[in-house]
């Protein structure tokens, strides 16, 4: 500092000279000064800032991410582009934190065509809010066409003689039926156990009548009801509805009195999903956001 001080004020230097050195210095410390408080500025919760990839498939969006001393999180945004679905996998992606890779554990989220949806993505840890920035990989992702193998399923008679029955790698079993003369309700729960994914398409079950021809199911109506189609990994069980309405055709038609045969068609099917593309996102800290919510 002496030496410093002596060379500022050097009275043989031009005074022009000495304040330009001056003021040097004096800049060169208090950024020095700066970096070093925000170096050592901790908070309670760390923001990150709002980060989106797009492709030509997909976009993917994080957004609202923190981090406390016991935990990071954010929304993972997911827009479907494509005509077929999205499944996305968390168990496949990963968090990179200081070089240490952690895998999420939320259960597995399905996008449905031209649709999007979101999970909240959460990994507990201790000190995440000294942490600004990190990396997460979005990886388990599969797209799964609706366009799948056609199992041929045979007729199922009404009333039924046995209520359950096995078509490729589904199980099924029929858990509730109303046959009335004006109203036929067939229920079914069934499983998938194969390895690839199933999809089921209620709409296109049929009703064949006395009268040959084949009868489409009345689409449910409601803000509970379920239409599908749904989609199904492995050990996965989802119910659905067969529904008719009163035909005309008088008794020759009474559906509480005469057989009736479900016609699936194409109701079962099965894909083998395509592997797409992991993507990766980096999560950079928000001082402005931090500081404003400190």
């Amino acid at each position: 500092m002496l030496y410093l001080a002596n060379y500022l004020f050097n009275p043989n230097k031009p005074k022009n000279q000495i304040m330009k050195k001056i003021i040097l210095v004096t800049v060169a410390i208090c950024s020095i000064t700066f970096a070093y408080s925000q170096k050592e500025k901790k908070y309670d919760k760390l923001y990150y800032k709002n980060t989106t990839i797009e492709t030509g498939d997909i976009t993917i969006s994080v957004d609202n991410a923190v981090s406390t001393d016991g935990e990071t999180k954010f929304k993972l945004k997911i827009v479907n582009k494509t005509a077929d679905y999205i499944i996305l996998k968390p168990e496949e992606c990963k968090f990179i934190i200081n070089g240490i890779e952690s895998k999420p554990t939320e259960k597995p989220k399905t996008i449905e065509p031209n649709s999007s949806d979101w999970l909240i993505v959460n990994l507990k840890g201790t000190g995440y809010n000294s942490i600004k920035s990190y990396s997460f990989e979005v990886g388990g992702l599969y797209k799964v066409s609706t366009g799948g193998l056609v199992i041929e399923t045979p007729d199922f008679k009404l009333p039924a003689s046995k209520n359950d029955f096995k078509t490729g790698n589904y199980t099924c079993t029929l858990t509730k039926l109303t046959k009335e003369s004006g109203k036929t309700e067939a229920k079914f729960d069934c499983s998938y156990n194969g390895e690839k994914i199933g999809l089921i398409f209620p709409s296109k079950m049929g009703l064949k009548m006395p009268d040959g021809n084949e009868y489409a199911t009345v689409k449910p109506t409601g803000i509970l009801a379920k239409k599908g189609p749904f989609l199904l990994v492995k050990g996965q069980t989802e119910s659905f509805s067969g529904n008719w309405e009163r035909m005309e055709g008088g008794k020759a038609m009474d559906m509480q009195k005469v057989e009736m045969n479900i016609k699936w068609n194409a109701t079962f099917t099965e894909v083998t999903p395509e592997k797409m593309k992991n993507e990766t996102l980096n999560l950079e800290f928000d001082q402005a956001l931090s500081d404003a919510k400190k």
